[in-house]
Parts: C-alpha cells; structure tokens; sequence
C-alpha cells in the first residue's frame, strides 16, 4: 500500500506557492512565539492575582472549597506555563540529512508535538479564566452590601 501523497502538478501562480513556503518555513517559529506570549500573559496574571489576594480581605476566610476558588486560577495558570515552556524545551531528534521524506516527517513530528503543548496552554489559559470568574464572583457575592 502506498502511503505517499498524491503528485500535485505546479500550479502557475507563484504567490501561492511562495505563500505555502513561508507557511512550512514559519511555523516552528509562530508556534514558539505564540508560546512566548502565553509565558508572558501566566507570569503577568500570576503576579497581578497574587498580589491582589494578598493584600485583599479573602485571606482569613480562607478554607475548604472556598480556598480551592481562589488557588484554581493559580494552578491552573501554573499548568499553561507548564505547557508554554514544553512547548519551547528543545528536543534531540535523529534525522537521515541525505533523505527528503525523513526530514519531512521529523518536521512534521516536531511541529505536530510543538502545536499539541501549545494546544494544552490554550485550554488551561481559558479555563483559568472561568476559574477567576469564580472567584471574583465569590468575592464580590462575598462583600455585604452597605446602603
């Protein structure tokens, strides 16, 4: 059974098949600094909400689930930085130099697992967000109302 891709012949508009090229060319790249920012919007939301609970009211009342409210977004962020940083960790890779079709597939490899880790900070970034919904809304459901 052959598994390799049809034959496509050229196509004559060259912008098109230039775009395909910086598409391949770029996409390591555009992954990694999609990660970079995520790296930067944790740290930035982990340092803004610490700071925010700890010269906050919250902490006595602090216990059970409720504690589990206010340290969800923390962890949660914590995990998309994980992923963030996976997504950047260089990885050793054995590659034929003198084969096309192993070098297509190492690239392929890479920028499957590389999308993948990104993927998983994605998710972890917006579930933190519903996280620090909750917890805000705790907060402000929290606070008597003084008329």
């Amino acid at each position: 059974m052959n598994t390799e891709p049809p034959i496509i012949p050229v196509e004559p508009n060259p912008f098109w098949r230039e775009n395909a090229r910086k598409l391949v060319a770029e996409s390591v790249s555009t992954i990694e600094d999609v990660a970079k920012q995520l790296i930067a919007v944790n740290s930035l939301l982990e340092g803004i909400y610490f700071h925010a609970i700890a010269f906050s009211d919250v902490k006595p009342v602090l216990s059970g689930w409720i504690a589990g409210v206010y340290l969800a977004p923390i962890l949660l962020w914590l995990l998309s930085l994980v992923f963030a940083v996976l997504t950047l960790s260089p990885k050793a890779y054995s590659i034929n130099i003198n084969s096309s079709r192993d070098s297509k597939e190492r690239f392929e490899e890479i920028v499957a697992k590389k999308h993948g880790m990104l993927k998983w900070s994605e998710f972890f970034l917006i579930l933190s967000f519903i996280a620090l919904f909750a917890a805000v809304a705790h907060y402000l459901l929290a606070i008597p109302v003084k008329i």
